[in-house]
C-alpha cells in the first residue's frame, strides 16, 4: 500500500489518502489506483474501471439481519401475511443511517407504516428507501447526497417492534431483493482522462515495486499447517 502521511513539525500525526495498493491472492494481483477526475478521489483498476460499487452493501452498522426480503412474510404487528419487500438491519437506537449511493432525496417525511422515512433517487434505474428512523439527518427534501452521508438515525417509528432499519431497493420501478443484486460499479474513468491516468498508473506501479517484500517470503499460512 502507498499512502500519505500527515506531518507537523517533522512529526507524523496521522494517515492521509491511500494512493495505490496491490492485493495478491493465489498468484493473482488485484490493483487499485487513486485518481481524481474532477469529482473527488476514487479508485480504479489498471483498465480504468472503478474498483468501488455504486452502492454500499450495508447502509448501517447492524448486529444482525432480522428480516429478509420475503413476498410471503407473516407481519409481527399486523398478524397476517403481507409481503416484506425490504431488508431489516437490526441496530441500536440512534445508529447512523448512510445514503447507500449518490442521489437526490425525493421524499422525507412520515407515514403510519414507514414512520420517519427517506427516499433517494439515484438515477433512472435505482431508488432506495430508509424506514422507521428515530430522527432525520441534516439533509432536506430535494437536496443531493453523496454515498456515505448520514441521512438519519435508527429508530422504531411506524409499524415496527424493535430498533432497526428497513432498507428498500427499487430497480426500474420494482422493489427487489437488495442482498441478491449484483451491484453496479461506480462511474468508470472518463476518456479524456485516460492519458493522465496511465501516467499515474506507471508512477504508482514503480513505487509499489520499490517496496521491499522480503518479509513476505517468511510468512506462514494456516493452509500449510
Amino acid at each position: 500500500v502507498i499512502y500519505e502521511e500527515k506531518v507537523v513539525d517533522g512529526e507524523p500525526i496521522g494517515i492521509g489518502n491511500i494512493l495505490g495498493a496491490e492485493f495478491n491472492h493465489r498468484g493473482n494481483s488485484y490493483m487499485a489506483y487513486a485518481y481524481d477526475q474532477g469529482d473527488g478521489l476514487n479508485f480504479f483498476d489498471e483498465e480504468g474501471m472503478s474498483t468501488q460499487k455504486a452502492f454500499l452493501r450495508y447502509p448501517v452498522e447492524y448486529s444482525r439481519i432480522s428480516s429478509r426480503y420475503n413476498p410471503n412474510r407473516f407481519h409481527p404487528v399486523l398478524k397476517r401475511r403481507t409481503p416484506h419487500l425490504g431488508t431489516d438491519y437490526a441496530a441500536g437506537r440512534g445508529t447512523p443511517i448512510k445514503a447507500a449511493g449518490d442521489g437526490i432525496i425525493v421524499a422525507r417525511g412520515w407515514t403510519n407504516g414507514n414512520g420517519n422515512y427517506v427516499k433517494i433517487k439515484h438515477n433512472s434505474t435505482y431508488t432506495t428507501g430508509y424506514l422507521h428512523m428515530s430522527r432525520f439527518g441534516k439533509f432536506k427534501n430535494g437536496q443531493r447526497v453523496k454515498k456515505g452521508d448520514v441521512i438519519g438515525y435508527v429508530g422504531k417509528t411506524g409499524l415496527a417492534t424493535g430498533y432497526h432499519l428497513c432498507f428498500r431497493f427499487w430497480k426500474r420501478g420494482k422493489q427487489v431483493d437488495f442482498l441478491r443484486e449484483d451491484l453496479p460499479a461506480e462511474t468508470p474513468l472518463k476518456p479524456d482522462h485516460q492519458i493522465d491516468f496511465e501516467t499515474v498508473v506507471e508512477l504508482t506501479n514503480k513505487k509499489l515495486k520499490d517496496i521491499r517484500s522480503e518479509w513476505a517470503e517468511n510468512t506462514i499460512s494456516a493452509a500449510n499447517e
